[in-house]
């Protein structure tokens, strides 16, 4: 098993950037670290109550950051970290788009009719 020594609240909160809770970001760079890995292995070293592992790594499938395969035992892999941050950087890179469409159509808007244009929620 391994110790973060302090590392753990700062791994943690560079994780809560990409949207992953606390339990999420442990169990993620757990996987990161130790590879293909038993939900019994893993509980162990992510930190995560053994009661919160499964619905934990259920949380990842669901994110496309971790799978699970085989029978009894399961055993359970990390989407590779770079390809993650690949994934995340393109999503947010077409959300900056589409913000950026919307200003140029608001400001050709503007342009054509020299009205103000209220954004309204």
């Amino acid at each position: 098993m391994f110790q973060l020594n302090g590392k753990g609240k700062d791994i943690v909160e560079k994780f809560a950037a990409f949207g992953l809770n606390e339990y999420e970001a442990r169990t993620f760079f757990a996987l990161q670290v130790l590879g293909k890995t038993t939900a019994g292995n893993l509980w162990k070293c992510a930190g995560v109550p053994q009661a919160k592992v499964y619905n934990t790594v259920y949380c990842l499938m669901l994110k496309g950051l971790a799978e699970m395969s085989g029978d009894r035992p399961k055993e359970i892999e990390a989407k590779p970290f770079l390809r993650f941050a690949n994934d995340y950087l393109t999503q947010r890179k077409c959300i900056l788009r589409e913000v950026d469409v919307l200003i140029e159509h608001f400001r050709d808007e503007l342009r054509k009719n020299g009205k103000f244009v209220r954004v309204v929620i």
